[in-house]
């Protein structure tokens, strides 16, 4: 029986709920003891809401469904509050009977007194109208009323009285439980998964590595005592030297004329003023003499550069083949935080380019209240996908993605097209390297958001450990698990595992369960295997064909 379940899992969790609903009340009928079927099932439910652990259950817990939950979802007559009691004290009765209440719960014996200390709390909280929701509160006076809630003639009837004033309601309590739910709610954090970060041998050697890195430190060394600028940019004769010393723009150094017309020299140029490496000083550009020792500190330097391209808006697409700047130039520095935090949530897993562009769309249709694929043509989403690809190209050039493409199948194909809206979808996959997941989690965290590590569940229950670990690459589930075994006296963490084992159905949590077993000294068995559709999509990353 599985009793750690995710928000998104409603479906999986609506049917585990109906399971333990009867296994419950049956069990707590064979002990003589008649318990209501839908209060074991909003007993369940609060659990749910609250962090989809079933089989967690502290006093607090206890003590917010008595004074809070069930008054506010449950509607209730005062002849049938009593039941509310005898529903969680099966419920956690069954748990404890069957070694199911996890290993961080409170004492059955606890959890069985905090349900009497707090059944006070609960008639106080039932004889207060206010205290309920809208819909609660609606249901109430219909079972009050005795009108049949299914019967959509009576409803209406009942509702037009109290509209005349025939039927006595706490309309004082009405317009307070409206007001309540009238405020938004609070935004939820965004949930991260857990990364494994790479070790600074590891991340020094990525930023050694990264040919931006490499063009953009030797471009501020050519810069020494200063370059003449046209109207902000390079002189012609400059622009072609800075391409032949850093071997760029092969097929643009001839034909160019002006040095606009040599694009990745123009982008070197404003990426390095973007980091703040060089700068424009009365026409003419000199290096930033603060960041002279960052030239020899690879790791800051590739974390400056990083944080730059945020800033390069629409310079990323060079010469402007298509006469006009891309529907969506201006916002693109703002599509780079989306980009990154899309691929951040992947864990390090592929992810098609095409689902970044329906998240842009989406964004972009909230924010101007239209579709703007309405607005926009042909030529201008071929100019927002170019802007696109320039970004994909600079990150990769900075090592931070690496690029591949889905392979040339049918279903693939279809379920591109299907997220694309086209019949041409880009078969482009990114995926953060190592650096980029490091760099990612760490602007994350300056924006204040939560981006745990591998290994901060090491004081969890091992179910939910695996619940959660289970669409995991293997590296990530691997170090949690271990960390959770290493977190605990071998004994203990074997007697837990295998508590967990005698009820866990879930294949991969089983298999999850049985590798982190082996680490205590138990039967060796394969690695952790990733659920099913978990996987990433598939990529050729050795046979990647460029983009147009």
């Amino acid at each position: 029986m599985r009793l750690v379940y995710d928000s998104e899992d409603l479906s999986g969790y609506s049917s585990a709920r109906d399971r333990l609903r009867l296994k419950i009340v049956a069990w707590a009928r064979r002990r003589g003891e008649l318990v209501e079927p839908s209060l074991v099932a909003a007993a369940l439910d609060h659990k749910h809401a609250v962090d989809g652990r079933l089989g967690h259950w502290t006093r607090a817990h206890i003590a917010d469904a008595m004074a809070v939950w069930f008054p506010r979802t449950v509607a209730l007559l005062e002849e049938d509050r009593a039941a509310v009691p005898a529903a969680l004290h099966a419920v956690i009765g069954f748990l404890a009977e069957h070694d199911w209440l996890d290993s961080r719960s409170a004492a059955p014996e606890e959890l069985h007194a905090q349900i009497v200390d707090s059944t006070p709390a609960l008639h106080d909280a039932l004889a207060d109208e206010r205290n309920l929701d809208l819909g609660t509160f609606w249901a109430v006076q219909m079972l009050r009323h005795r009108v049949p809630t299914a019967d959509p003639v009576a409803v209406a009837k009942f509702l037009a009285q109290v509209d005349a004033g025939e039927v006595e309601i706490d309309r004082s309590a009405l317009q307070e439980i409206m007001r309540r739910q009238s405020a938004p709610p609070e935004p939820a954090p965004a949930a991260f998964p857990p990364v494994v970060l790479p070790g600074a041998a590891e991340l020094l050697a990525a930023a050694d590595a990264s040919p931006a890195l490499q063009r953009l430190r030797a471009f501020t060394r050519w810069v020494r005592a200063g370059r003449a600028l046209r109207n902000g940019r390079l002189l012609l004769e400059d622009a072609r030297a800075v391409a032949e010393l850093l071997d760029v723009d092969h097929f643009s150094r001839g034909r160019a004329r002006t040095s606009e017309d040599l694009p990745e020299v123009s982008l070197l140029l404003d990426w390095a003023r973007q980091a703040r490496l060089v700068r424009v000083v009365r026409g003419r550009l000199v290096p930033v003499k603060s960041a002279a020792p960052l030239l020899s500190r690879p790791i800051e330097l590739w974390q400056r550069v990083f944080t730059a391209v945020g800033g390069l808006g629409d310079h990323f697409g060079g010469t402007n083949v298509f006469g006009a700047p891309s529907l969506f130039g201006m916002a693109l520095g703002d599509a780079l935080q989306l980009l990154l935090t899309l691929l951040y949530s992947a864990g390090g897993d592929p992810v098609p380019v095409e689902q970044f562009h329906r998240a842009v769309r989406e964004s972009v249709n909230e924010d101007m209240g239209c579709v703007v694929d309405d607005l926009a043509g042909d030529v201008e989403q071929r100019l927002w996908r170019r802007d696109v690809t320039a970004l994909l190209d600079a990150l990769e050039l900075l090592g931070a993605v690496e690029l591949g493409e889905s392979l040339d199948v049918l279903e693939e194909h279809e379920a591109l097209v299907a997220l694309a809206g086209r019949d041409d979808p880009d078969p482009t996959l990114v995926s953060l390297t190592p650096i980029g997941i490091w760099a990612v989690r760490e602007m994350l965290i300056e924006q204040g958001e939560i981006a745990p590590l591998a290994g901060e569940m090491a004081a969890e229950d091992i179910e939910y450990v695996c619940v959660r670990t289970a669409p995991l690459r293997a590296e990530v589930a691997e170090a949690e698990l271990a960390a959770w075994v290493a977190a605990r006296p071998r004994r203990g963490a074997a007697s837990e595992i295998m508590r967990f084992l005698r009820r866990a159905e879930d294949d991969t949590h089983r298999d999850l369960a049985l590798w982190a077993l082996s680490t205590t000294g138990g039967p060796a068995v394969a690695g952790p295997r990733r659920a099913v559709g978990a996987t990433g999509p598939r990529v050729d990353c050795h046979a990647r064909a460029r983009r147009g």
